[in-house]
């Protein structure tokens, strides 16, 4: 182009951004011969797509303040909400509202809308009050364009305590549509009002798939498993004879078999598991596959476990960490090494894969291996040790009769003992029989936790002598759920 304009650079900058092409589109932004307050809130809301908020913020502060709109502000704002700074966002609301208001500009319903998020993530009520009379006062009530605002009201409400505060605003709402009645439900559910949420359900003439999604977790949320099982069976069998109906999603699937890994209901497991291969989902979907995976492993199917692995075309850390712990867990202490290999070689690791390397020693009773892991995380992986990471090897040293080395290690490890801590102890000094250690634990555990729990354990300490005893062997037992008057053909 001969001659550029200021639209024609700022319609670059937007088709760079909206690419994903971020560092292009900042390099084109600092090329532009004059940039204008829609230069820079397309460069603020890329950086922050992209993560880069400390970036975005430069640009937003280097703009003068004569310059700024609302849409930079809310720009700005909205991208210290979507990268993990709520504060951030608050103290630049705080800051500049006094002086933007002296010069007409005014928050929008976006802007309100993300510090309301901000608010959920702070626990601060106190702000949400004072958000919410703003909304009343700046917005029309009556609007169809501002009901994500109203919506993000009653959740705001909801999510910190104020659950007639929310009722109230649902109630005055004009213009319901499907995520007021679906957020109203979660309100009910976090407030355990189980009926409310149901009654609102099943008044929705036009229920989507995340309504379905939020009364099936209501329901397993507050202990009616078989109860969101069998509104998922009604959901699959409209579907089948209605095309108009909604269809399941990932995210109920991967709810539902949540619930069938917790009540190991393997066999409504599986045909859920062949809804999603119908569906294009088992493979496809990261977290659909990764709830296949921990159902299969809860229900100590390995083989079925490694196949979902296998056919996943798209894998994240979770998955890696997934298999590992499964097959550690089902006692393949070396099958999951195997694979915690291929993960550390491909860098898709973290602090819980090495949680997962270390159970599954300790299941299999791979000490030389697992204390290698563990001594090599920080120096060979660049990973932390955590208290957590503490105990697991407790646990491995402990249940392979080591106690002397889990003792030392408890004692001289950079975090204060807790009860967890001498628990994990005493647990291996009862499986071997070592009453002497035990007693020690028992001692400790009692000075932290003066109940009756710890004498529990020390009538069976009475049975393990004074002795270091033996090693003995111990075998994890499953327990098996059973829902009556179902039948799961989905």
């Amino acid at each position: 182009m001969p001659t550029k304009s200021q639209v024609s650079w700022n319609a670059a900058l937007a088709v760079l951004v909206n690419a994903g092409r971020t560092e292009r589109a900042l390099s084109l932004f600092h090329e532009m011969p004059s940039k204008n307050a829609a230069s820079y809130t397309t460069m603020i809301g890329g950086l922050s797509r992209a993560g880069e908020a400390s970036v975005a913020r430069r640009l937003f502060d280097e703009l003068k303040l004569d310059q700024h709109n609302v849409f930079t502000w809310t720009a700005m704002v909205s991208c210290h909400v979507r990268n993990g700074e709520p504060g951030n966002a608050v103290e630049l609301f705080a800051a500049l509202y006094g002086e933007l208001f002296q010069r007409g500009t005014l928050p929008n319903a976006h802007t309100l809308s993300s510090l309301l998020k901000a608010c959920v993530a702070l626990r601060s009520l106190a702000m949400a009050m004072q958000l919410h009379a703003l909304a009343v006062k700046l917005l029309e009530e009556g609007s169809k364009d501002n009901t994500f605002v109203w919506n993000g009201l009653i959740d705001v409400h909801a999510k910190l305590g104020a659950l007639s505060d929310a009722e109230k605003v649902f109630d005055r709402m004009r213009y319901k549509d499907a995520s007021s009645l679906s957020i109203m439900m979660d309100g009910y559910s976090r407030h355990k009002l189980i009926d409310k949420a149901l009654h609102l359900f099943r008044s929705m003439k036009n229920k989507d798939a995340f309504s379905w999604n939020v009364i099936i977790s209501c329901l397993w949320q507050n202990c009616c498993g078989g109860e969101a099982l069998r509104l998922f069976i009604d959901l699959m069998r409209s579907g089948d004879h209605n095309n108009g109906s909604a269809k399941p999603n990932a995210p109920i699937y991967t709810t539902v078999l949540h619930i069938c890994s917790v009540l190991s209901l393997l066999a409504l497991g599986r045909q859920v598991h062949a809804r999603t291969v119908k569906n294009g989902l088992s493979r496809s979907h990261v977290f659909v596959g990764n709830s296949l995976m921990n159902m299969y492993s809860s229900s100590g199917t390995t083989a079925d476990l490694e196949k979902v692995f296998d056919e996943m075309t798209v894998r994240d850390i979770v998955s890696w960490n997934t298999v590992i712990q499964g097959l550690g867990q089902n006692g393949h202490g070396r099958r999951a090494l195997a694979f915690a290999e291929q993960a550390l070689e491909l860098k898709l690791y973290n602090g819980n894969t090495f949680i997962a390397i270390l159970t599954s020693c300790s299941h299999a009773g791979l000490v030389a291996d697992g204390m290698s892991y563990f001594d090599a995380m920080a120096n060979k992986y660049g990973v932390e040790r955590t208290f957590d990471h503490y105990i697991s090897a407790i646990d491995l040293l402990g249940r392979a009769g080591r106690l002397e080395e889990a003792q030392g290690l408890l004692l001289n490890m950079p975090f204060t003992p807790n009860a967890l801590a001498w628990t994990t102890l005493l647990h291996c000094c009862l499986a071997h029989k070592n009453g002497f250690l035990g007693s020690i634990a028992a001692r400790e555990l009692r000075a932290l936790q003066p109940d009756g729990v710890v004498r529990n354990y020390e009538r069976l300490l009475r049975g393990c002598g004074g002795g270091r005893g033996e090693a003995g062997e111990a075998q994890d037992g499953k327990s098996s759920a059973h829902l009556p008057g179902c039948s799961w053909v989905v």
